[in-house]
């Protein structure tokens, strides 16, 4: 087919009659936003979604490229990138298209395009509830028909991104051959100047089947440093020292965004997806942190009641912004009926509900008992401790101290963000919990601290403190 030009006069024209409707509606749309090539020349396609759309123009496009066709009838866009960068060619740019109606209504839209400079990372090899991305201007791909660990085959129609912590942080979505990938851009400090580095954040991707409905998600942790590369050693095992989700580990400094940063997602016992954390570091006014979809439209996690209906692992799969309150019959489980006390495996078993990242899992329930809260911790003046919103933990073996943040919990009863304890006539500041793949009959086991304000002797820590399965905390991701 002969090259479109780039310019006011190129005009693709659908081939066959479309009724021109009363109402005139028309909508022009590329799920994707992109074409991503690997090479100079190379030729690449991308789909576009149109109703009450006639013809479509090409408004305007980057030096060298050209539009090489526009199929009215499959939906699809195929644009070649410049072979040489010899005089005024660029490596990335928009192409704008204009779509008319028949009575000559117009719809725009753009289609970024770019040469990579960066080969993609391929996680389609390794199956996993959690993806870590941590470079920039970067193609990241995973398989859309493998579930958790095991890869069990899933039966996806389309990928959509579900939620993300801030607009934009995944971009170029697709899905296509078999595999799907997103794209991270470049941060940008200040005063707007690009940075070599990732926007911190987490998003969740979601696959559907053929009638629409979710039948799996994965978690997207976007990170300007590789959570495995500071891994810390305990009692012989590799520990991540950071919560899952997290930027970094704020070791006890007191700047406001550093705690925040150091809290990550919060996740019910047994469950693969992840719940954003507070809006401050403080928890004022337990709201939640923000999220957006596709479209930076804002979003809201749901508070559900537990039933017959929900309080069961295949809904709460199909609802991954979907909080399950506890059932008081099942003992404060968000399971309905009989606890699942393999929902996180045992031993050296990872199960296709763990939400770590490949080779890594959630800790067995005797992992805190290395620890205690660091005697110079516990020396400190109330106020400072305080400020610090989390304890030292020293391993008692070593004398090490790590730092572990007081990021609270979601309460199991409705799901709101809860960072005190709860003695009524004397609540506390400041609680952690992180959970285990242990149980404690009815309750499954998180490691506790609290900070004891009134008698400072009483600083809480126990290692494996029984713990209502509906209550959402964080994990530290141990390596397999």
């Amino acid at each position: 087919m002969k090259n479109l030009l780039c310019g006011l006069t190129a005009v693709c024209m659908l081939l066959a009659l479309v009724s021109c409707e009363k109402t005139e509606t028309k909508e022009l749309v590329v799920p994707s936003g992109s074409i991503l090539l690997t090479m100079p020349g190379q030729t690449g396609s991308t789909t576009f979604d149109s109703h009450n759309i006639t013809s479509i123009r090409v408004a305007s496009c980057p030096e060298g490229w050209t539009v090489d066709g526009i199929d009215m009838y499959s939906g699809v866009i195929t644009v070649t990138a410049p072979s040489s960068f010899d005089n005024e060619e660029v490596t990335e740019g928009s192409i704008s298209l204009v779509g008319y109606t028949p009575t000559g209504a117009t719809q725009s839209v753009s289609i970024h395009v770019a040469i990579l400079q960066n080969p993609d990372i391929d996680f389609t090899s390794a199956p996993s509830n959690c993806f870590v991305a941590t470079k920039p201007e970067t193609r990241y791909l995973f398989d859309p028909f493998k579930r958790g660990t095991n890869g069990e085959r899933l039966d996806t129609d389309s990928v959509e991104l579900l939620w993300q912590t801030s607009s934009g942080l995944i971009k170029y979505l697709t899905f296509e051959d078999g595999v799907a990938s997103f794209y991270l851009e470049k941060d940008t400090d200040d005063d707007g100047n690009e940075i070599d580095s990732v926007v911190p954040g987490n998003a969740v991707i979601a696959a559907r089947n053929a009638a629409g409905d979710i039948i799996w998600s994965w978690h997207i942790w976007v990170t300007t440093t590789d959570p495995a590369a500071d891994a810390i050693t305990v009692a012989g095992r590799s520990v991540m020292n950071r919560n899952l989700g997290a930027e970094l580990n704020s070791n006890g400094e007191t700047e406001d965004e550093k705690i925040l940063e150091s809290y990550g997602l919060y996740y019910q016992w047994g469950r693969k997806d992840p719940f954003v954390g507070p809006a401050e570091y403080n928890f004022k006014g337990n709201a939640d942190a923000r999220v957006y979809n596709a479209l930076s439209r804002r979003l809201y996690f749901e508070y559900e009641d537990n039933d017959a209906q929900t309080g069961t692992a295949e809904y709460a799969a199909a609802h991954p912004m979907s909080f399950i309150k506890g059932a008081k019959d099942n003992a404060y489980d968000w399971l309905c009926s009989q606890h699942d006390n393999a929902l996180w495996g045992a031993g050296s078993v990872k199960t296709d509900n763990d939400p770590c990242p490949d080779g890594w899992r959630v800790p067995d329930g005797d992992l805190f008992e290395a620890f205690t809260i660091s005697a110079s911790d516990d020396d400190l003046d109330w106020t400072e401790a305080k400020a610090m919103y989390g304890w030292h933990l020293e391993e008692i073996a070593t004398g090490k101290t790590y730092f572990f943040s007081a990021a609270g919990r979601r309460n199991y009863l409705n799901g709101v963000l809860d960072n005190v304890n709860s003695n009524e006539e004397r609540p506390l500041p400041w609680t952690g919990y992180y959970w285990t793949r242990g149980t404690a009959g009815d309750n499954a086991q998180a490691m506790f601290f609290d900070l004891n304000t009134v008698t400072r002797t009483y600083n809480g820590y126990e290692p494996q403190r029984a713990l209502q399965r509906a209550n959402a905390a964080p994990i530290r991701c141990v390596k397999m």
